[in-house]
């Protein structure tokens, strides 16, 4: 996950391990809104202490409900002087036609904004564009996606990350289904069903010449994933965003049934600029035998210059605080 990631990075570079706080959410995916008013001040609660005993010069966050919190944490030790705890908040990629809760919330308050889609910007003209056309190469026509170099069996993976998709994994437990894959090349298929109740019955020793493989989750699954000829996945932005750097043949499956669901316009708005294929369930084999995987197109692997131009800009003290 991202831990995982950060750890990475930083045993790349030669630096020290991070210290890691896992502060509560203060809103779970789901939960209602009247609920989550408790959540929120315990989490309050415990990030304030820790703010003020770090005295933050800068705080980089993003759009998680843990977010706020810490945010306005900062912000009150600013106001009492205690630390500078300057502010820039990163919109979710998620979010490609409305802000998220925490964005509405944090708007007007941090001291640097990004978004990372370009059609956010009329309707909030604080923010600054970090987004895919942001990035060196972006505005050039992106190049094909690669054909999958892969060791062993071509191998798909139908992944729903943490979360409970029992509509994707019961869609893809069929011998039509299998039947797909094979058409492309496709001679290993791993289901990561996750905490789900369904188990998939029909596909389970009835592959043929595709090996199947069902399991609840595994350590290797990221790594797995970026080595794979095809990944099937929920519209998770952490997936979706992994495997487009990963330069991976994606079909993205929004889940209809989560509340307030921006997956279906991320899917979609990545569809459009030919990155990945995006089909509901119901939908999916349908799909599958249609797609032209020829012409998807290749994501920017540079990183954009908006965010770390933002960090420098604040703590060289280009801007006193939020306007």
């Amino acid at each position: 996950g991202s831990l995982a990631q950060v750890e990475a990075f930083h045993e790349e570079i030669g630096a020290p391990s991070p210290r890691v706080l896992r502060v509560p959410r203060a809103r779970e995916v789901g939960q209602i809104y009247i609920s989550s008013i408790f959540t929120t001040l315990r989490a309050a609660w415990f990030t304030f202490q820790h703010v003020w005993q770090l005295k933050p010069d800068i705080v980089l966050t993003n759009g998680p409900g843990t977010c706020v919190p810490v945010v306005l944490a900062g912000y009150i030790c600013r106001a009492l002087g205690v630390c500078r705890s300057l502010t820039i908040y990163s919109e979710s990629f998620a979010r490609s036609e409305n802000l998220s809760l925490s964005g509405r919330i944090l708007y007007h308050v941090v001291d640097r904004f990004t978004v990372q889609w370009e059609e956010l910007l009329p309707l909030h003209p604080r923010a600054k564009y970090a987004g895919f056309h942001s990035r060196p190469g972006a505005d050039e026509d992106l190049p094909p996606l690669p054909e999958p170099a892969t060791e062993g069996p071509a191998t798909a993976i139908v992944t729903v990350g943490s979360t409970r998709f029992d509509e994707l994994i019961r869609t893809v437990d069929s011998q039509a289904f299998l039947d797909a894959l094979r058409t492309i090349g496709i001679r290993r298929l791993v289901v990561q069903k996750g905490n789900g109740t369904y188990q998939p019955t029909a596909i389970v020793g009835a592959g043929g010449d595709v090996e199947v493989q069902v399991i609840e989750y595994s350590p290797s699954l990221p790594a797995d994933i970026r080595r794979a000829a095809l990944v099937i996945s929920h519209a998770g932005a952490g997936t979706i965003m992994d495997c487009l750097l990963s330069a991976c043949r994606l079909v993205v499956v929004p889940n209809e049934a989560l509340m307030n669901n921006h997956q279906i316009q991320l899917g979609m708005a990545l569809q459009d600029q030919q990155l990945l294929f995006c089909f509901t369930a119901s939908k999916l084999l349908e799909g599958l035998q249609k797609a032209d995987f020829a012409s998807l197109r290749r994501f920017p692997d540079a990183p954009s210059p908006v965010f770390p131009r933002c960090v420098r800009e604040l703590l060289d003290g280009a801007v006193p605080g939020p306007s």
